[in-house]
Formats: structure tokens, C-alpha cells, sequence
């Protein structure tokens, strides 16, 4: 989990009970299944949909814009209008952030998988998906960039007895790191100023973007030996997304970044450490089942993983900003309304550059695979506080 305290561990369990509760509340005795020519119209009507709203971030070229222009002209419920204009908006400042970031796209490819059978109670509709998509960088061999993420649709009947989206619900981390959301003119103006430094940092100075050079990199007060840097790499960009399936060798937190990162650092080098779950001092993983801890808190907790790698083991140190970043590095970042203010909320790792040297990042709680650090920025353009660690 991202934050381990007994009270948030209580709330999260209560919010995945009422969920499954929600989801699975038609029964074979409640609602009828519908034909598989419905369930086939109700999944067209989402690719359309979610395939339009993601190539409105896709540089020019006219299999975007169609895509976009069918999204636009779907039809869908009175109530979800404006919430579709506004989550179309969203992407188009997006596309104009990632412009001053000098990240650019060519092409976007969504894919989206039902998860079990569509359920109808009368006027509505239900419908689970998960959905991969994955962006090619324009004018570059550079690494696409995807993720992974689960969506429980909703639909109404339509005045002529078809069906139109009216919600959808995304099944993402507390981040929300898949679903852009509107930006107001001043939270735009923030992002786009972050967007400019980002860039103007990114071409500074030389980027350490081979794992094997980065062993004898910096001194800074790291205690442990050289560590393999690649090994961390080649965890985070192999299991940060579970496609074509899950593989993680591990089980996974409810919101899994944390846990996830301390596998990839364990993957390098990093070494257990063995004490009381709730210590700041210890760092483990056994994997034991309920009710005993399947971790510490520090591998799983990203406040409590910050004060056992920078504070307590010293295994990593504090950089001055984004633009020192190297691969193998640790970026965290407060979550307003999550975390405890001040306190980090997310882990993620730098597993690649872009051309531009543009950090790129994969973590878990979304899914994620090598998205650009300025989208992430971006995002958090309110004033959530980021840290930046070499390790």
C-alpha cells in the first residue's frame, strides 16, 4: 500500500468491500444477462469513446483527429455530456503542456478488454474493462509509453432503445494517474510554467542514462557498495504493466507503487533488513498471508520508505531537482487529500530518458510504463510537494 497506518488500512478495505458490493450486486435473480450482440455494442461504444479521448494528445495526422471526431460525435447520456467535454479539455491542455515540455506523440493505440459479462437492471447497464494503451513517441526511437487500467462502465437505454455511456468509474490508484482532470486558469498557468523549467532543465548538463556508468556516480552519503542498476531497470520495465499478463513474482498491495519500487530496488542489490514491521529502521518482504505483515511497513509505505532509505539506511540521497535525475533513480510526490500533507503518497522509478532527456517513469497504482515525468508534473501543478532521490 502507498500510506500503512491501521486507520488507512481499515478505510481501504472498507472502500474495496463497498466496491466489490457495487460491482457485483446483479445476480442471475436480480438481472437479466443481456445477448452477446449487446454486450458486443456496449464494449464498441466504450473503444470508440476512450480511443478518441486518448488521440487528442497525438500530434496531427488524420487517423487521430478521425478517431477524436467519432468520440465527439457519440452519442451518450444527457448527464454525461458535460463530463466528456470536460475530460476532452483536459487532454487538449495536456497536448499543449506536453508541447512546452517538448514531449510529442505520433500515434496512440487503445485496446480495451471486457472483464466478465455486461449486467442490466432495466434502463441500465454495467460493463467492466480494462484497458491498455500505449503511445509511440514522434520522431524518435525512443521506448513507447503505456498503461494499464480498469474501468467499471456505465450505460442508459437511449430514446430508441440502444444503449450510451452515462459513467465511468476508473478503478485507479489514489493518484489517479490515468485520468487527467480539467485544470483551472490558474493551475494551468502553473503547469505550464513547470513544464518550461522542466524542458530548459532536462537540456543542462549530462544525463546518466546507462545503468552501468552509474555505479561510480556521485558520492553523497550512501553506505552500500555499487548496486545493479540495470537489474532495477529490467524489474520495473518487465512487470510495470500486466500485459499480456500479470507477472509480478510477488503479491501485490491494494495500491501496489511502493511495494513495487522496493522489489525493483531489491532486484539491484538492496538488502533486507529485519526488524518490527512498523520499525523505520527495517526493510522486508516474506510474502507471509494474512493475518501476519506480508512486509514492512518501509517496503510498502512510501512515507515510511522515504524515512528508511534517506534517513535511516542512508541508501539514498536528496537531489536538487529534476533535472539531475539519472536512471535507477526514485521520484515520490504528496497526494493532497491522501497523504498526510507534506508527506509522499506515490513511488515511481526512472527507467528511461526520451531523446530530449526527459525522464521517463514506470510504477504501479497505475500500471504504468515509461510516461514522461512532465506529464506527471504536470498533473500536480496545485502545489504537491516532489522529492527527487538518487539511489
Amino acid at each position: 500500500m502507498i500510506i500503512r497506518t491501521a486507520m488507512r488500512r481499515a478505510a481501504i478495505a472498507a472502500a474495496v468491500t463497498g466496491l466489490a458490493a457495487s460491482v457485483l450486486a446483479s445476480s442471475p435473480a436480480q438481472a437479466a444477462q443481456p445477448a452477446p450482440a449487446e454486450d458486443k455494442a456496449l464494449i464498441e461504444a466504450a473503444r470508440t469513446y476512450f480511443a478518441g479521448e486518448n488521440a487528442i494528445t497525438v500530434d496531427g495526422g488524420s487517423t487521430a483527429a478521425n478517431a477524436t471526431r467519432k468520440a465527439q460525435d457519440l452519442e451518450v447520456a444527457a448527464t454525461f455530456r458535460a463530463v466528456r467535454d470536460d475530460r476532452m479539455e483536459a487532454r487538449e491542455q495536456l497536448h499543449g503542456i506536453n508541447e512546452l515540455a517538448g514531449v510529442r506523440y505520433s500515434a496512440v493505440d487503445t485496446e480495451l478488454t471486457p472483464v466478465g459479462r455486461a449486467r442490466t437492471q432495466g434502463d441500465t447497464a454495467r460493463l467492466s474493462v480494462r484497458e491498455h494503451t500505449q503511445y509511440t513517441f514522434a520522431g524518435s526511437k525512443d521506448e513507447p509509453y503505456s498503461y494499464t487500467v480498469r474501468h467499471n462502465l456505465s450505460f442508459a437505454r437511449s430514446d430508441d432503445g440502444g444503449w450510451v455511456l452515462s459513467k465511468i468509474a476508473t478503478q485507479d490508484g489514489p493518484a489517479n494517474l490515468s485520468t487527467p482532470e480539467k485544470l483551472d486558469p490558474a493551475e494551468l498557468s502553473a503547469a505550464r510554467k513547470a513544464a518550461k523549467e522542466l524542458r530548459a532543465g532536462a537540456a543542462k548538463g549530462e544525463k546518466i542514462t546507462d545503468p552501468a556508468k552509474k555505479a561510480s556516480s556521485g558520492t553523497g552519503v550512501r553506505v552500500a557498495a555499487a548496486y545493479d542498476y540495470s537489474a532495477m531497470v529490467d524489474f520495473a520495465t518487465k512487470h510495470a504493466t500486466p500485459v499480456p499478463e500479470d507477472n509480478v513474482p510477488y503479491v501485490r498491495d491494494t495500491n501496489d507503487c511502493t511495494n513495487f519500487i522496493s522489489h525493483a530496488l531489491k532486484a539491484g542489490g538492496w538488502e533486507r533488513v529485519l526488524g518490527w514491521y512498523r520499525s523505520d529502521s527495517a526493510w522486508w518482504y516474506t510474502g507471509n498471508p494474512w493475518p501476519l505483515p506480508r512486509h514492512s511497513w518501509t517496503w510498502g509505505g512510501a512515507p515510511n520508505w522515504q524515512r528508511f532509505a534517506r534517513d535511516e539506511s542512508k541508501r539514498v540521497y536528496e537531489l536538487s531537482g529534476p533535472s539531475s535525475l539519472a536512471i535507477a533513480d526514485v521520484v515520490q510526490f504528496e497526494i493532497f487529500r491522501y497523504s498526510p500533507p507534506g508527506q509522499p503518497g506515490h513511488t515511481m522509478m526512472v527507467t528511461d530518458f526520451t531523446s530530449d532527456w526527459m525522464p521517463k517513469m514506470s510504477y504501479h497504482s497505475t500500471d504504468t510504463l515509461n510516461r514522461p515525468l512532465s506529464e506527471i508534473i504536470a498533473e500536480r501543478s496545485t502545489g504537491e510537494k516532489f522529492w527527487y532521490f538518487r539511489t
